[in-house]
């Protein structure tokens, strides 16, 4: 599922006011959600996506979470988490499983920091995308899955990168508090399929 790169550089605090390079942000978002992404992948692993009710859940979980993060996305990434949704739905009604959420509309608010940290969990989910369709059986719809935003992972990572670099060291608390609240509506959409439970 949440396929981030888990192996990081542990990294100091920099001094207040100090401006943090591209790197390092991207390191300090890396290693300050560990925990939330080992959380959701342990929960996520439970899933055959070999077996048509579980291969439904997992898709459930990504659906459900995407709505919950849908009033709090930025304008740059409405249309390909709109695209994301709308692939969900398509493929969940495909199954004949329920998407309660389906038609809703978003409206995206003021730009603001934490929207960078959200971005960065949703489009850093899709890294493992082309993997997880290796296992997914013939004839399952995959719509999710085979679904290239617009803007790129790398194309992403140079946005954020030009965004933080003038900009003090207050701004990582922003940028993580987005990330986490990301990793929290997973994490409470996995719970609310059951996949928490031991």
């Amino acid at each position: 599922m949440i396929t981030l790169a888990s192996s990081v550089e542990a990294l100091g605090a920099p001094a207040q006011g100090r401006s943090i390079s591209p790197v390092s942000v991207r390191a300090i978002l890396r290693e300050t959600t560990l925990n939330d992404h080992d959380l959701i992948d342990q929960a996520m692993s439970k899933l055959d996506l070999t077996d048509r009710v579980d291969y439904g859940t997992f898709l459930a979980v990504h659906h459900d979470a995407l709505m919950t993060l849908a009033e709090h996305w930025s304008a740059r990434d409405q249309s390909d988490f709109l695209g994301l949704l709308a692939c969900l739905a398509d493929d969940l009604r495909a199954l004949n499983l329920p998407c309660d959420h389906s038609s809703a509309t978003h409206s995206a608010g003021a730009e603001c920091l934490d929207q960078w940290g959200l971005a960065y969990v949703i489009r850093g989910s899709r890294l493992g995308g082309a993997i997880l369709r290796r296992r997914v059986p013939a004839g399952y719809p995959t719509s999710f899955l085979d679904y290239e935003p617009a803007l790129t992972w790398p194309r992403f990572l140079q946005q954020l990168e030009c965004t933080v670099q003038a900009m003090s060291a207050q701004v990582r608390a922003q940028i993580v508090r987005g990330a986490k609240q990301a990793f929290a509506a997973f994490f409470a959409a996995a719970a609310n399929s059951g996949l928490t439970h031991e």
